[in-house]
């Protein structure tokens, strides 16, 4: 499966699948982080994982970046997003 291609789409409506959450990469650096557009934030606590931060758009693709690299970021970046993402756990996973 090509997950480039199923998570350019996965966030619908304010939420997003923990399946796909999971592999949303993480955003590390980037040429122009003037250039990411806010999707909304994320807050949600898997069985061996807390994603905390934002999910974004970079070109693209879909990127997760964590609390800490934002609040690194605010000096030369602000983040403007006031949404809120849900995720909808998988049943039987």
């Amino acid at each position: 499966m090509e997950w480039e291609k199923v998570l350019r789409d996965s966030v619908k409506e304010g939420t997003i699948r923990e399946l796909h959450l999971r592999h949303v990469p993480v955003l590390k650096n980037c040429e122009n982080w003037n250039q990411v557009t806010e999707i909304g934030l994320v807050d949600h606590h898997t069985k061996y994982a807390h994603y905390k931060g934002i999910l974004v758009k970079y070109g693209e693709r879909l990127f997760y970046v964590p609390e800490a690299r934002m609040q690194a970021l605010a000096p030369f970046r602000p983040w403007k997003s006031k949404n809120s993402i849900k995720v909808i756990k998988d049943d039987g996973k």
